[in-house]
């Protein structure tokens, strides 16, 4: 095998990773700590599969928010099945491959460059790695911010009201020589005090200030 890997920006590196997180006891530790639980179903179980959920949640740009799930499977792999995931995703390192297939059309044999995952069979091994990849990639380097219910809301109606704009048709649509005459006296502005008026033409946002 090689011991050559990808790191984060997908670039091939031999750089030995430090993690912080040593053993078993420091995987348990710090996901009571974090309020990291175990969910894994009875079904689940006896497959060997173990599941566990992040307290924090993804917020996506309709309002509605997803849970962090992580999942040990007993074949080496640990995937990403948080419920934002279209698909199930090994987060095992990589490594890299090369292999060589026939090409019975130009009659010869291409080389393939690819990656395949670093199965981690131990299951205390597979907490430990589990354990770094979420202090790494949800909690460290400022990836977690709270948001009020407040701003949830306004995301929604942001998301509403985009949504009724292009598929509804719930706006005012004017032509463009009405659009030009309209920035040119601006009555809104003047009579108002307005600072910034917005108008839709043809699916495009204007400003009349």
């Amino acid at each position: 095998m090689s011991n050559r890997y990808l790191d984060e920006a997908g670039e091939i590196t031999s750089k030995q990773i430090d993690t912080t997180i040593k053993d078993r006891a420091d995987a348990l530790g710090f996901f009571k700590l974090m309020g990291v639980k175990e969910i894994t179903t009875a079904r689940q179980k006896k497959n060997g599969t173990t599941v566990y959920e992040l307290p924090i949640r993804k917020l996506s740009y309709t309002g509605d928010s997803y849970a962090y799930k992580y999942a040990i499977y007993k074949s080496g792999y640990i995937r990403d099945v948080s419920e934002h995931c279209h698909s199930p995703w090994y987060i095992n390192k990589r490594y890299i491959t090369k292999s060589k297939y026939w090409n019975s059309y130009y009659k010869e044999y291409y080389t393939y460059t690819g990656n395949k995952p670093v199965f981690v069979d131990n299951f205390d091994d597979q907490l430990v790695y589990l354990a770094n990849y979420i202090l790494k990639n949800r909690y460290r380097n400022n990836k977690v911010y709270s948001c009020c219910d407040w701003n949830v809301e306004q995301i929604r109606e942001q998301r509403e009201f985009m949504y009724d704009h292009k598929w509804r048709g719930n706006t005012v649509t004017i032509s463009r020589d009405e659009y030009n005459e309209l920035k040119r006296s601006n009555p809104l502005a003047l009579n108002f005090g307005i600072d910034k008026v917005e108008v839709f033409i043809n699916g495009q946002r204007y400003n009349l200030s």
